[in-house]
């Protein structure tokens, strides 16, 4: 008998911890929750940009029962979120930039939602895929051994070193026929010019031919590495960094629909590639 009531008594104990669990939570018709990065394999580093996407067929103004990846592998440089709603349903959109901290092979565990089942009604936890990360390079504490191995190195031949770089210098200066005094600009004359962008390249035209022919996302993310490179930028740059720099305005609709090109849904690939190459194509003209 006594065993019994032990029994019920653990079982009303169980019923009312879901039951509290239950009111902690609001109904929601989750419709989908993903997680992806837009490369898998980078140098020590580098940056990626990992995109969270959440999908309700409820219109809420914000969903903060939506708990991010754990990013601890990960230094967080940037993020960006929004939402977007259209009928009944609401989107949920956050894009952040990432480093990671360490080589090796990255687990990003999966983003979750705990909210109630609007047919069981019960609390339910939502959780979207995970991703895998690989990471080229040294570590830190490695990196510094061989800066350390490569100085003694180096001083140990450094008279070698120096005869080698002058004589290098001198048959490059003999063979282009440099003047060993070279013209210095003044600091006035610096500080008037503006940078001048270089003029594309037949490298673009590769790309609005290719993007035209395939657009996907994976070839306006080669194709913005490209563009990156013609405008003298860092891979890791943010477009944001790149349109400070540039003035022109053909040039700064390229970037812009580059980086659109890169992080739009789905659906809207393929018209975002061809934006694109139009607007490279402008660029050239």
């Amino acid at each position: 008998m006594a065993r019994a009531g032990l029994t019920l008594l653990i079982a009303l104990a169980l019923a009312a911890g879901l039951s509290a669990r239950a009111g902690a939570y609001r109904i929601l018709h989750v419709e989908a929750l993903s997680i992806g990065v837009d490369r898998t394999r980078v140098q020590l580093g580098e940056q990626l940009h990992l995109t969270v996407r959440a999908v309700v067929r409820d219109r809420v103004p914000a969903l903060p029962e939506l708990v991010l990846p754990d990013l601890s592998a990960f230094q967080v440089t940037a993020d960006a979120q929004r939402y977007e709603h259209a009928g009944g349903s609401t989107t949920y959109i956050a894009v952040l930039t990432i480093v990671p901290n360490l080589p090796g092979r990255t687990r990003i565990r999966a983003a979750h939602i705990d909210a109630i089942d609007p047919r069981t009604h019960q609390a339910l936890r939502y959780s979207s895929n995970t991703l895998v990360v690989q990471v080229s390079g040294r570590a830190p504490g490695e990196a510094a051994q061989v800066l350390r191995r490569l100085r003694m190195l180096l001083a140990l031949n450094a008279g070698v070193v120096i005869a080698i770089v002058i004589a290098a210098l001198w048959l490059l200066r003999t063979r282009r026929g440099i003047h060993p005094i070279a013209r210095q600009s003044s600091a006035g004359e610096l500080a008037s010019s503006p940078p001048q962008l270089l003029p594309a390249d037949e490298r673009l035209a590769h790309w609005v031919s290719r993007l035209r022919q395939s657009p996907t996302r994976a070839t306006a993310t080669a194709a913005r590495a490209a563009l990156w490179e013609r405008l003298g930028a860092q891979r890791q740059e943010t477009a944001q960094d790149v349109l400070r720099r540039t003035a022109d305005r053909r040039w700064r609709r390229a970037v812009t629909a580059a980086e659109r090109a890169v992080f739009v849904e789905p659906p809207g690939e393929a018209a975002a590639a061809h934006a694109l190459a139009e607007a490279l194509e402008e660029v050239r003209r």
